[in-house]
């Protein structure tokens, strides 16, 4: 029934077709004008370059693409490309050789994906990288389910004349091609930790969101907030919380804190203060302390105070001593 029908559609789905047909069954080799280098961003950005009939683009993924799950190819078509409906066909390839590079132009290689051009003015192309993904698919996209894995760090796309007896501004049309990544919803997570001062870092066990997790190269968390805490028969306990945010490194660097106990002494000036029968020279510091029985004594003139501690790991103590007066009148 499809075949009875004439004219442009036509033209359009038997051009598509054999296209398609041609580029899967073997490799081709082939010549264009000129390649075009389009690199895709690492952070979001959108990058473009203007290409003609003919050409190819090679599509250059960035250095570290760990947060890009795909790529989003634009592009601007031409009046005169969009009149002239399935006549500029686009191909994407596998096992291109030799590696593409501006000063070449002779490649060969086999066609995953192909379509045509026409009757909008726009055309956008999903290609993804990683599967399974979250790129949000529409009715304005292709998603090129079977785009292959890119080679050399590339895509390369070929944009080719598809149909005989086309008009001379064909042939001279230009189209503006712009990429962009999909990045993921997610961001990495780095942690620092660092031993109290003089000593050698013991174990610990790390926990994000409460699940036991190894950080010791980093991982990567959904962006928002999320619970930090580091557990060790060494340390104290530290708990943080930190904020994710899309397609970005956080680092995390925890201090931690030995296990013995501490304690906070605080008297007013001038207070003569033991501890465990020993001076302390401040009025104001913070003591650690072995486990078990501690006496402080506090001398101020002829009053004197005595407490005990019972020190736990992992505890802190504060003890305080203050003077008072209090004023009354008498009727």
């Amino acid at each position: 029934m499809l075949f009875a029908h004439r004219g442009p559609c036509l033209k359009y789905f038997l051009t598509a077709l054999a296209l398609s047909m041609a580029g899967k069954l073997s490799a081709e080799d082939f010549r264009v004008h000129a390649l075009r280098i389009l690199d895709v961003s690492q952070d979001g950005s959108q990058s473009s370059v203007t290409a003609g009939i003919n050409d190819s683009i090679a599509l250059r993924l960035p250095e570290d693409a760990t947060y890009v799950e795909g790529i989003e190819v634009s592009f601007k078509v031409p009046q005169s490309v969009a009149d002239w409906r399935g006549s500029v066909a686009w191909s994407l390839y596998s096992g291109i050789t030799p590696v593409p590079a501006e000063n070449k132009i002779n490649y060969s290689g086999n066609r995953a994906e192909v379509g045509t051009f026409g009757p909008s003015l726009s055309l956008t192309l999903q290609i993804p990288l990683t599967s399974p993904n979250n790129i949000k698919k529409s009715a304005y996209t292709r998603y090129l389910s079977d785009a292959p894995a890119p080679e050399n760090g590339m895509f390369f796309l070929r944009l080719q004349l598809a149909m005989k007896g086309t008009s001379d501004d064909l042939m001279n049309a230009k189209l503006e091609i712009s990429a962009r990544p999909i990045l993921i919803d997610k961001g990495r997570l780095e942690l620092d930790v660092v031993p109290p001062d003089g000593t050698e870092l013991q174990s610990y066990t790390t926990f994000i969101d409460g699940k036991n997790t190894d950080l010791s190269d980093g991982i990567l968390l959904s962006t928002g907030s999320h619970d930090i805490s580091l557990v060790s028969d060494f340390y104290r306990d530290e708990f943080r919380t930190v904020t994710i945010s899309q397609a970005q490194s956080t680092m995390l660097r925890i201090q931690l804190r030995d296990i013995a106990p501490m304690v906070s002494v605080s008297a007013p000036a001038g207070t003569e203060i033991l501890f465990d029968g020993e001076e302390l020279d401040d009025t104001r510091l913070t003591l650690t302390v072995t486990p078990g029985e501690h006496v402080l004594r506090f001398r101020i003139g002829d009053y004197e105070v005595v407490r005990s501690i019972t020190a736990v790991n992992g505890r802190n103590y504060n003890v305080s001593v203050s003077i008072d007066a209090s004023v009354t009148e008498d009727d």
